[in-house]
């Protein structure tokens, strides 16, 4: 199969750290591993693009706010089916496959000039998350061009069942399935020796270290870890492998709660190096707050199982299904700080119990959780709908 893969989202960079870019990255490489063609379209960041791959990366046109910066995503995102056309033409795809972003039409407008299906990924219902975190001005003019990529959308892949739920209300009719996000196995086949990571992290022998790996943003919960520490065993000590825009407010969360002491800000820790933190961690943390919007699919979670560490994590959305019900991990109530600091003690006065925990998991993760099994899952899916629709046409022009 021929696979066009497209992104119009400002703020995910091919190549890039964050979440969404490595995801990105990720499943491209996985459709191309898997024996697909690939034609990757998205914005150029620094450095080279994942190797193996065709691709055309436009270059960012530059940082605004308020209302400026939506008008700048919406003009890209209009500019696309232009700049895009004549590489789209050269590879003529089978399928255009689109990361769902903010007033992202451009996935449909080049399906139909290629006469090709389209398929939309779903991390997030854009429209409603920026709404919510960020203030949007263009919020009517959004959410419609949002429902018109998922309205006319062959195939809508949501990356839990959470938002495949969000997408039904939105866009009811449409093909919806639920494929969750994966692993790099490859980044975490061989991990970095334990002891001399910890030494480099300046961790003693006794020191029980509790790890959270990523972006600092309010609805990730890092606020209830640093509570957490309060009724903690004083050796436990937080690291914290991430940026972001409510840094400011944790250091000083933690200097009013009179535990800056146990927490490490590592700051920004590039991808690669990510495995070592965890192989020097006891436990990875992933404490998110109690919400009834909750829908990710945790990127954090899957690398944490893969890297072989205990994980502690919030009772809330995919999460438990994730952890097996907490067969592959210890699961708290969400935005509970006492919850948190109780499976710390626990941990602490008994820790082997969870490492053997954490090598099933290990195992499991490596059989089922890879980018290249869900990459598999996409096409079958693809396969599976484009079926559908050649039966569904013949019985159209027969009525």
């Amino acid at each position: 199969m021929r696979i066009a893969v497209l992104c119009t989202d400002l703020g995910i960079k091919i190549p890039g750290d964050k979440g969404a870019s490595l995801h990105l990255a990720a499943i491209s490489q996985a459709f191309a591993t898997a024996g697909h063609d690939v034609l990757l379209l998205g914005v150029a960041g620094h450095g080279a693009p994942p190797a193996g791959l065709e691709h055309l990366l436009l270059p960012h046109p530059g940082r605004s706010s308020g209302l400026r910066r939506e008008l700048r995503k919406a003009r890209f995102v209009a500019n696309m089916p232009a700049a895009a056309g004549p590489a789209l033409d050269a590879f003529r795809p089978d399928v255009v496959y689109e990361r769902l972003s903010l007033f992202g039409t451009a996935g449909k407008r080049l399906a139909e000039r290629a006469g090709v299906p389209h398929v939309v990924e779903i991390n997030a219902l854009l429209a409603r998350e920026e709404q919510q975190w960020r203030g949007l001005r263009l919020g009517a003019f959004a959410r419609q061009r949002e429902r018109v990529t998922l309205d006319h959308a062959m195939l809508r892949v949501a990356v839990s069942a959470e938002i495949a739920a969000q997408v039904d209300e939105v866009a009811p009719g449409g093909r919806t399935v639920v494929v969750a996000n994966g692993v790099d196995l490859d980044l975490f086949a061989d991990l970095p020796d334990r002891e001399s990571t910890r030494r480099d992290l300046g961790l003693s022998a006794d020191t029980c270290a509790a790890v959270f790996v990523g972006a600092l943003r309010p609805w990730h919960g890092l606020d209830v870890a640093i509570r957490a520490l309060s009724g903690a065993p004083p050796h436990v000590r937080l690291l914290v492998a991430g940026d972001g825009p409510v840094a400011t407010e944790l250091r000083l969360l933690a200097d009013g709660l009179g535990v800056s002491d146990r927490v490490a800000w590592l700051g920004h820790v590039p991808h690669d190096a990510v495995p070592g933190v965890l192989a020097a961690a006891d436990i990875a943390v992933a404490p998110y707050p109690d919400s009834s919007t909750f829908s990710f699919s945790p990127l954090k979670l899957y690398e944490y199982l893969a890297a072989g560490t205990p994980v502690v994590a919030s009772a809330i959305g995919q999460i438990p299904e994730v952890l097996a019900g907490g067969r592959f991990g210890t699961l708290v109530a969400p935005g509970d700080p006492r919850a948190l600091a109780a499976a710390f003690l626990r941990f602490t006065l008994d820790p082997a119990p969870a490492r053997r925990v954490a090598a099933t998991a290990r195992r499991y993760a490596f059989e089922h959780f890879g980018w290249q099994r869900r990459a598999e899952e996409i096409v079958d899916h693809i396969i599976a709908a484009g079926a559908a629709r050649n039966r569904e046409v013949p019985h159209a022009m027969a009525n």
